[in-house]
């Protein structure tokens, strides 16, 4: 199963979910009904009847005015939490306490943990995700959010402190395997629904507790008391069954994410000794914050020490994992030795923990490199690597592209690096990664007229990094840059926002590479979709995806080609790959950049399964002209990353700076 079935079993399994907890709902009404049936009757004194008659006394309006207000609970309460939520896995970490360390990782410890997820992102084609580290001896983690522009990474002290480097990389593997199988927004849906039912027995322990201290009238004490306890009852009877659920869905997929770091890392051995480690641990996986238990089915390893007869596990057992992933195994040793660390004398710059590499590794695993291509990187070689990352690499990188994370980190200008891990330093990156030098002297103009003093002056100290720094760094910088710029301030993003369009506009028109970059950008910093370009889509919605998908074909074959001749034969080759009667290629002047941002929202809604036969098309137009140019290569990963499609860089394609004359109109069509 690869990453496009695991999205389409996501939706599947998110529309289970609904129909589980609707019935849910329906027994938890029955359960109310037959409560308030048996206290009617028996409080009016009447013999004994049937549950039958007990419930035709009710009549059928009390019935209906019952299952409304039980329904009306439960949706307000959910609701309620889910809008509690809306701020994604932010929300989760920081109410576990999780302290944000990718701006400025304090400890050894730390920067080791960081430079672990900063790799996979690079390597995977993803945005870094926030890293948060939560205060707790246990040995666990979790990966929470909506979707990977908004998703966060949670580690616990005793996870990065105990934890070898192969054994977190495992770990943070098996988070990664979440983030892109579509299983956070399942996790958060369950915490909302499973909340509504929660509420039920929230308002019999309040009433129970105005039984007690309640008014004079005894009879309304007892009614109270009464009424409170069978809430109580009934309120944790759903919750209950909302406990099976989440503990019968969370126990299978994280035998998949176990098998899906073992593909990422190549190694059975970094997340088998983590469970290992686990096992042997004083604190095991046990998180003590108050609220831990709402997020049990997130974690890494289970954080509940008891379960009735494994009915509420939300893992499988520590052992069953284990010898999965070892078939080997003998059994757990104790431990609560801390793992060593560094040094302290190689300070947070020598963590990186990047392996050397031969020169032969480095020239298959960083394009560019040596600054020719390899003599036997043909044409057909590197359409076959294209092809192969859109197949079989969506969220799912090879070990060379895994390897290239790791150098691409390790070799990247300090510099750079560190000012993409400062929010005021990250603005003047990207805007230097805007700059052309045909238009430099007006876009300084722009930003000297409209950019903080501040920034300006960082800007001036990259320059010269900026000016040395090879192509194939601009978009992996950008990902490292995304969470210094989540950090800034609304008003401070809004201004950032409009020099960053002031950029591109600067000449009257948006080059291909800008526009790749400014959709990686505002994709990862505004996960909200642009609801109001789909608005005139929703009565003829299939349709209208096919246009977007073919005015996308159309923008790759205009990328590279200044004829148009030669951009229609790539343009007819991508529509027959798609299936679809290519219709009129549009004129280089008709692709600006509002239309492309409208296709891009409109195409979004392409279903999983139909994404990589998308993605493929465009690789065919791209290669139809004998040349794959780097520049090509950052616009297909732009729309893949827009589709919510990870793509990993691919080794092998010719240099980013390859000629390229592609340009979008900057005006609005």
């Amino acid at each position: 199963m690869n990453f496009f079935d695991y999205q389409d079993k996501a939706r599947r399994n998110s529309t289970l979910l609904v129909a589980l907890f609707s019935l849910a709902v329906l027994g938890l009404i029955g359960i109310t009904t037959l409560f308030i049936a048996l206290l009617t009757h028996y409080s009016r004194g009447q013999d004994s009847a049937s549950l039958v008659q007990m419930i035709t006394e009710l009549g059928w309006d009390t019935i209906a005015g019952i299952a409304a207000t039980i329904s009306a609970i439960i949706a307000i309460a959910s609701y309620f939490r889910l809008r509690q939520l809306a701020a994604g896995g932010r929300a989760i970490a920081e109410s576990l306490g999780g302290k944000k360390i990718n701006i400025a990782p304090n400890t050894l410890a730390e920067q080791r943990a960081l430079n672990v997820v900063e790799e996979m992102a690079l390597a995977s084609g993803t945005p870094v995700p926030d890293v948060y580290v939560i205060e707790d001896a246990a040995i666990n983690a979790f990966a929470a959010g909506y979707k990977p522009t908004d998703a966060v990474i949670g580690l616990t002290r005793g996870c990065i402190e105990q934890l070898s480097r192969e054994e977190l990389q495992g770990v943070v593997a098996h988070e990664f395997s979440h983030i892109f199988n579509g299983d956070m927004r399942l996790n958060i849906r369950i915490v909302g629904l499973l909340h509504g039912i929660l509420i039920i027995g929230l308002v019999g322990g309040w009433l129970i507790r105005g039984g007690h201290f309640g008014g004079r009238d005894s009879r309304g004490r007892a009614a109270l008391f009464g009424i409170g306890a069978g809430l109580l009852v009934i309120g944790y009877t759903g919750t209950f069954f909302g406990n099976l659920i989440k503990s019968a869905v969370s126990r299978q997929r994280e035998y998949l994410a176990d098998a899906s770091a073992v593909q990422f890392t190549r190694s059975n051995r970094g997340i088998a000794g983590a469970l290992k480690k686990i096992g042997g641990h004083t604190a095991g996986s046990n998180l003590q914050a108050t609220n831990a238990s709402e997020f049990s089915h997130m974690y890494f390893a289970s954080s509940l020490k008891h379960s009735l007869l494994g009915l509420f596990a939300t893992h499988p057992p520590l052992a069953a994992r284990i010898t999965r992933l070892d078939p080997q195994w003998k059994g757990f040793r104790a431990t609560s030795r801390p793992e060593p660390q560094a040094p302290s004398g190689a300070g947070l710059a020598g963590v990186a923990g990047a392996a050397p590499v031969s020169q032969l590794d480095q020239a298959e695993t960083h394009p560019g490199a040596t600054g020719q291509r390899a003599t036997n990187n043909t044409y057909q070689a590197q359409l076959n690597q294209v092809m192969e990352t859109v197949d079989n690499n969506i969220a799912a990188p090879s070990p060379t592209q895994l390897e290239f994370g790791r150098n691409l980190l390790s070799r990247a200008p300090e510099s750079l690096k560190a000012a993409a891990h400062d929010p005021f330093a990250a603005r003047a990156l990207v805007y230097g990664l805007l700059m052309s030098p045909e238009q430099q002297a007006l876009q300084l103009d722009i930003l000297t007229r409209s950019a903080h003093p501040a920034v300006l002056r960082e800007f001036a100290k990259l320059q010269p990094a900026l000016a040395q720094m090879p192509e194939e760094y601009r978009l992996p910088l950008v990902d490292l840059s995304i969470p210094a710029l989540k950090a800034l301030a609304p008003q401070q993003y809004q201004i950032f926002k409009r020099n960053v369009i002031k950029l591109l506009r600067a000449d009257g028109k948006v080059e291909v590479r800008e526009w790749a970059l400014y959709r990686v950008l505002m994709h990862a910093l505004e996960s909200t979709p642009d609801r109001h370009r789909k608005i005139d889509t929703r009565k003829n919605r299939s349709g209208s995806v096919t246009d977007a998908q073919q005015f996308l074909l159309a923008a790759m074959a205009h990328a590279d080609n200044t004829e148009y001749l030669v951009a229609k034969r790539a343009f007819e080759a991508g529509a027959r790959a798609l299936g679809i009667t290519p219709v009129p290629l549009p004129a280089g002047s008709d692709i600006t950049l509002q239309r492309l941002d409208k296709a891009i929202a409109i195409a979004s809604d392409t279903a999983p399964l139909q994404k990589p036969l998308l993605l493929k098309a465009l690789a065919t137009t791209l290669a139809h002209d004998g040349v794959i140019a780097g520049r090509e290569i950052e616009l297909l990963r732009a729309i893949a990353d827009c589709l919510d499609c990870p793509m990993p860089p691919v080794p092998g394609t010719s240099p980013a700076g390859a000629a390229s004359t592609g340009c979008l109109s900057a005006h609005t069509s």
